[in-house]
């Protein structure tokens, strides 16, 4: 027997019924232990030591596979069947090309061009041969930009026509939008939730409110994050959406990562420690562009989440502490049943193509030569599973944290970066602050 490869422990020792533990997490079933210390380095390194009944139980839980398991293999061969095997359909919708924000780490290009009558047809009608295909269990729309409220009525009118044809089919439908929040208003999340069936909103607020007005200025001008807030926080508040929800992120750069405090007690202030608003942070990375001057250095990632992750604790703002949820399908890229439809009619399978220079030319087709149920032509990364087990140098194959990971980013892979998120590098830091929520005393 061995130890499985998908162990992370803490970077801190606890004191356990009186014994010096660690919190572990393992990443494949998603189950967190408070284990001796000593039966964790056991475990690592003389197995075949441990007692008879120890090792049946830490085999039950997975934490010892036979010698001879390729637990990697595995994972990706799972991963891949059921991928193959998804019968939903998911379209991530870009109704504009354009964003009334002008944030200087964006890796897009914003330009006005409203979409023809033919275009917005051609994508409607392309979502409605999904919703009637007999094969479609489910229908999933993410609203994806640009600013996707800069193509609000498009928005409207594709919803108006897919919803009812779901119902017709029996068929379930769901949406979420990614936006900068600067145009949402109480009544148009009203209506978007209630008649668009937009079930979660990601919106971006970069720090406190002198910080992202700057980091994240309106071309207009004006400040946003004060009205920002204040929309989400009214919206909470209606008693008639309680399946409404939020998740705010925070891309932390060399200019906010110290202003963790001032920005979770602000969020306290604006009625958003909630349940229904969920935070996280992104370090700042680059998006085809170079984003050196805003970076944070990758020896400070795990000090500067720190800070953020004790900050939203504090001030009791709701977080993901622990991601521990496996990622069978790591994007729309590696999904034959996924794809992006760019503001210009162009049929991705990545969401990091359209609108970025230089990536312009990997559109798959064109979506008004694409009016049928059948599911988009092959992608450059629709065979990732299969070249994730024939790169035996990759970085994958020996991670801890590959279920929950999945492999992050195959774009990036492909252009010769490794795509490995600060997750890898913050999961020990993460399991010391849930052994603290759990009360744990620091050993000694």
């Amino acid at each position: 027997m061995k130890a499985s490869q998908f162990l992370v422990a803490s970077d801190t020792a606890f004191v356990a019924d009186g014994v010096e533990s660690r919190v572990l997490l393992h990443s494949l079933s998603g189950e967190v232990y408070v284990l001796p210390s000593a039966v964790l380095q056991q475990m690592r390194e003389q197995p075949a030591t441990l007692t008879e009944g120890v090792a049946a139980e830490l085999s039950a839980a997975g934490l010892l596979v036979a010698d001879d398991h390729d637990e990697f293999t595995a994972t990706v061969r799972e991963n891949a069947s059921v991928t193959r095997r998804n019968t939903g359909r998911s379209f991530v919708l870009m109704p504009s090309s354009y964003c009334n924000m002008g944030c200087g780490y964006c890796g897009q290009k914003h330009v006005k061009t409203p979409p023809s009558k033919q275009h917005r047809a051609a994508v409607k009608d392309r979502v409605l041969h999904a919703v009637r295909s007999p094969e479609t269990s489910c229908v999933h729309i993410g609203w994806f930009g640009g600013e996707p409220m800069m193509g609000y009525a498009q928005i409207l009118d594709i919803s108006a026509a897919a919803i009812p044809a779901c119902r017709e089919a029996g068929i379930e439908y769901s949406a979420k939008m990614v936006t900068n929040g600067s145009l949402l208003t109480p009544a148009k999340i009203r209506k978007l939730h209630l008649g668009c069936g937009v079930g979660q909103f990601e919106i971006t607020l970069d720090g406190p409110a002198a910080r992202h007005d700057v980091q994240r200025p309106l071309r207009s001008g004006r400040p946003s994050f004060d009205r920002i807030a204040r929309t989400i926080a009214q919206a909470c508040a209606c008693d008639d959406m309680p399946e409404l929800s939020f998740i705010i992120r925070t891309n932390v750069s060399r200019a906010n990562q110290d202003e963790h405090e001032e920005f979770a007690a602000a969020m306290r202030e604006a009625g958003l420690a909630t349940e229904k608003v969920v935070f996280y942070t992104a370090m700042v990375r680059p998006w085809g562009n170079d984003v050196s001057e805003f970076a944070v250095p990758r020896d400070q990632v795990v000090a500067v989440e720190r800070q953020w992750l004790r900050a939203y604790r504090d001030h009791g703002l709701t977080t993901s502490l622990l991601p521990t949820e496996r990622v069978w399908t790591v994007c729309s890229a590696v999904s034959p049943s996924a794809e992006v439809i760019s503001p210009t009619g162009g049929v991705h399978s990545c969401t990091e193509q359209p609108l970025v220079p230089g990536r312009e030319h990997t559109a798959l087709a064109h979506v008004v030569d694409l009016q049928t149920p059948r599911r988009r032509p092959e992608g450059a990364y629709d065979h990732w599973n299969d070249e994730l087990l024939g790169d035996t140098e990759a970085l994958c194959p020996s991670c801890a944290i590959f279920p929950i990971c999945g492999g992050a980013c195959p774009l990036v892979w492909h252009e010769g970066r490794p795509a490995c998120p600060s997750l890898k590098s913050t999961m020990p830091m993460r399991l010391t602050l849930y052994g603290e929520s759990l009360g744990l005393s620091k050993a000694v």
